[in-house]
């Protein structure tokens, strides 16, 4: 590697964090997939964009919504990909 890098489990608790900060203090993370295609090198910056891709009401009545995330470098160099179910809180 061309200089030290993180990977792995520190990009994940990004991922996750990101998810968990964006659903707030009453919902929560359902499940996550992540998929990491390059590391995060010292030095970078990374930026977490997401889109909603998807609303529903689960089997519980719980209201979900699917999340698709792209983890980018300041020179736009795609560091991770994932997708996510949250809960929302109920009115």
């Amino acid at each position: 590697m061309p200089r030290s890098y993180g990977y792995g489990a520190s990009m994940g608790a990004w991922i996750l964090d990101y998810f968990a900060g964006w659903a707030g203090e009453w919902g929560r993370v359902v499940h996550s997939n992540s998929l990491y295609r390059s590391p995060a090198f010292t030095g970078d910056v990374t930026i977490l964009n997401a889109n909603v891709i998807e609303k529903s009401v689960d089997d519980r009545g719980r209201p979900i919504v699917q999340v698709d995330c792209k983890m980018t470098t300041h020179l736009g160099t795609v560091m991770a990909t994932a997708k996510a179910e949250i809960e929302l809180p109920k009115k």
